[in-house]
């Protein structure tokens, strides 16, 4: 027991803890904490959080419908395979080296993605 406090005990002396606990943690360690996590940053963001936003094709696609387009992703621009989606392909819609798709599903564990012709 701390000297001095001899005579605290029972709930007087729960008081005193919470109340000191309370005191050190707005004194010292939320202070300390707070100015460690301003070098903090901000998480980055991954291929999953593209969905339905806009790629550009770079290629034109093939038949089969695969291309690869580019993603503006946490500022960079991320290079990754697309194949279009089942009902543009079939309507028999051509995807040109320059032209604005929308991504509909990504694969990003294999670095893929399925688009849509934008506006369709």
């Amino acid at each position: 027991m701390l000297p001095g406090l001899h005579f605290v005990s029972g709930t007087l002396l729960t008081s005193v803890a919470v109340a000191g606990g309370i005191a050190f943690e707005a004194l010292a360690a939320g202070p300390i904490s707070r100015f460690f996590f301003r070098f903090a940053s901000k998480p980055a963001l991954t291929l999953e959080t593209c969905l339905q936003d806009e790629a550009r094709a770079i290629s034109g696609f093939d038949a089969a419908g695969n291309g690869m387009v580019a993603i503006e992703l946490d500022g960079q621009r991320v290079t990754v395979l697309a194949t279009l989606a089942a009902e543009d392909l079939a309507a028999g819609v051509k995807v040109r080296s320059g032209d604005m798709l929308r991504i509909q599903d990504v694969d990003a564990a294999r670095n893929r993605c399925t688009v849509s012709i934008l506006g369709a």
